[in-house]
């Protein structure tokens, strides 16, 4: 990283000075630490941290030599839902995605190689040239999903989510006035937009309706998204038993993957394999130590060791049809 980071600040030098550019050394001063950032950082934190180290700088000083950098490729600028400002390096030739959580405000960066082979197949399939693009994926960190309750009023539901309606509050009158806006017990609702003047926005199957804060805290959902019961700690709809982990499942046996864990490096190169949630897989055989397993999923042939194995959590395990 050190080296990297040696040679873009060689870069800026011959590239600033080429363009005559004023004020060298303070503007130098502002890359080096930028570089020391390993986060998604503004202006305004950018200027305390030279503050910090004796470099009181002006912030709009700062802002400035940010868009600069910017220009001469040193620095992303980028704006999640419209908010404030934020920079991030560029190196040359790396790109990677975002997913923002919209509670804590936490920043994942994240690349995947198939993700992106895949959005420039999709392009060429429209006769599209692509020069650049960008991901962003909202929704709730896994800490931020641990610390939620299962049970929430509707006015608490993020926009863009999707919910189930588990019961209401208020009494008969209530449940009847609720009922007349079609939303009844087990509907998905979609939170369509929540700054309508302190309304709600929301749809239910092909109508949209607005409904009040106040009259949205009666209404109690779920997610009605399975992964994200589970993260919460949910364990009504099944059993230990119906739960098991792939390196336990017997030869002959085929299952559904519901969930894959460990590093993001392990978790990347399952995914490339096509070992990603909700794919069936057939376990053809073990080895004689029964390391590693021999499996088949989408129709293709997988060696894996039982080590890896572990990781992934499957369901409805039973014994296979091709074994009859």
């Amino acid at each position: 990283m050190d080296l990297r980071h040696d040679n873009e600040k060689a870069q800026f030098k011959k590239l600033f000075q080429q363009q005559g550019l004023d004020q060298f050394n303070k503007r130098f001063k502002v890359l080096e630490i930028f570089l020391q950032t390993d986060e998604h950082i503004t202006s305004t934190d950018l200027t305390k941290q030279l503050e910090q180290i004796g470099e009181p700088f002006d912030e709009n000083f700062v802002a400035g030599t940010m868009e600069l950098l910017c220009k001469f490729g040193f620095a992303s600028k980028i704006e999640f839902n419209n908010g404030v400002p934020r920079y991030e390096h560029r190196h040359l030739g790396l790109h990677h995605d975002h997913m923002i959580c919209t509670k804590c405000g936490k920043i994942i960066e994240f690349r995947d190689d198939e993700l992106e082979k895949n959005q420039s197949n999709m392009a060429s399939a429209y006769g599209f040239h692509m020069l650049q693009h960008k991901l962003e994926i909202y929704g709730f960190c896994s800490e931020c999903l641990k610390q939620r309750d299962l049970i929430l009023s509707l006015d608490q539901i993020k926009q863009g989510e999707k919910v189930i309606v588990t019961g209401f509050e208020g009494g008969q009158k209530v449940s009847e006035r609720l009922s007349s806006m079609g939303i009844r017990k087990g509907a998905t609702i979609e939170i369509v937009s929540t700054q309508a003047g302190g309304q709600i926005v929301a749809a239910v199957e092909e109508g949209r309706f607005v409904i009040g804060r106040g009259m949205a805290t009666k209404v109690m959902v779920q997610s009605s998204d399975k992964s994200v019961t589970e993260i919460s700690g949910d364990k009504t709809e099944k059993t230990p038993s119906d739960i098991k982990n792939l390196s336990k499942v017997k030869q002959g046996q085929e299952c559904t993957i519901t969930k894959i864990s460990g590093e993001p490096k392990l978790r990347r190169r399952l995914l490339e394999m096509g070992i990603n949630r909700g794919a069936k897989v057939y376990i053809e055989k073990y080895a004689p130590l029964r390391d590693p397993l021999e499996l088949v999923i989408k129709g293709s042939h997988i060696s894996l060791r039982v080590e890896e194995a572990a990781h992934i959590n499957v369901e409805n395990v039973r014994d296979s049809q091709k074994n009859d």
